[in-house]
């Protein structure tokens, strides 16, 4: 079978990428970590190394969800199940949908030509866009009268020495991200897709909720059993979100989580090919940071986040076999 490091050096030259890392940690400790290329194809360009900051695009919304949380653990939201109309009455078409609609990515809504349309009723089907999240955005904004970038940072960031984590208007000392646009003016209030995150980061961020926020001082563990518990069950073999992790509970053809990854894990992925997959059963988080220059035709994108979750499990599983076999023959000595 293909190594993981293989696995990785493959995607990273079919998918144009400059800069890749991977790590995995398990029970604390680093089991597997690399860093290849550099920040741009630019010369002299920085080469990627642990404190390298990429663009994890899409990850961003599981922090968008974590600050819903916040919300609703502060009593200024009062649960999912809040119809959104009461918080956009001039947007009749999003009657009906609500804040678990909008995680678990069933709300129907889209974005077309500056009009909110439906594509369908609410919960009747799934489809993966950005228009729930800029509603949850501009929800978040509205209740606390902050930006979502204030609120991680002074719920998360500060609390937990994320150092290397927060929205950027520009690149630099940054990796490159191929896929944004130079002609969008972003801003640092957390509604743009520039979070930037060193891997180190994105694997603390996986670690947080394994460890369902202990001696962090950050939420309860129900609260974190919630954002990675599936929040909607009514659409068999599609894919199932917790506060917009995407959560395992079977293998089924559109499961972009692997096949051979325990069931209980949950994972975040991004379109510039970074993945944080979190294993409970392991006690591990997989992190894969990558500047993907583009959209390759002849990329299976589906494969790749399955054989990357399926090789990070094989090792993972493989090193706690391998544990539990050392713990048997050296049972640890009590006095």
């Amino acid at each position: 079978m293909i190594s993981l490091e293989s696995h990785n050096q493959k995607v990273y030259k079919e998918t144009g990428a400059t800069a890749l890392s991977c790590l995995i940690l398990q029970d604390g400790k680093t089991v597997y970590e690399s860093y290849t290329g550099t920040h741009s194809r630019e010369y002299g360009a920085k080469k990627v190394q642990e404190d390298s900051r990429f663009n994890i695009a899409s990850i961003r919304k599981s922090y968008i969800g974590f600050a819903l949380a916040c919300m609703i653990a502060e009593g200024e939201i009062r649960g999912l199940d809040q119809n959104l109309y009461a918080y956009f009455p001039e947007i009749p078409v999003i009657e009906g949908t609500t804040i678990r609609h909008v995680l678990t990515h069933t709300h129907g809504l889209a974005e077309k030509d500056g009009k909110w349309i439906r594509m369908f009723p609410p919960g009747e089907n799934w489809f993966y866009n950005n228009a729930g999240v800029n509603l949850l955005i501009s929800l978040l904004q509205t209740v606390s009268g902050k930006t979502v970038a204030q609120i991680l940072d002074e719920q998360v960031f500060q609390k937990a020495g994320f150092s290397e984590s927060g929205w950027e208007k520009s690149e630099e000392n940054l990796v490159l991200n191929f896929l944004s646009d130079p002609s969008l003016q972003l801003d640092d209030s957390g509604v743009d897709s520039n979070l930037y995150c060193s891997t180190r980061d994105l694997a603390k961020w996986g670690e947080l909720f394994l460890a369902r926020g202990k001696n962090a001082g950050i939420l309860t563990p129900d609260a974190f059993n919630e954002m990675t518990s599936v929040q909607f069950t009514g659409l068999p073999q599609l894919p199932k979100h917790g506060y917009f992790w995407w959560v395992k509970e079977e293998d089924f053809p559109k499961n972009e989580i692997g096949p051979n990854v325990p069931k209980g894990s949950y994972q975040l992925l991004g379109i510039t090919g970074c993945i944080c997959l979190v294993m409970p059963e392991y006690n591990a988080v997989a992190v894969r940071m990558l500047n993907q220059a583009g959209q390759n035709r002849n990329f299976d994108y589906m494969d790749d986040v399955r054989t990357f979750g399926d090789l990070a499990a094989g090792m993972a599983g493989a090193k706690q076999g391998k544990d539990q076999v050392a713990l048997a023959r050296n049972p640890p000595y009590n006095q």
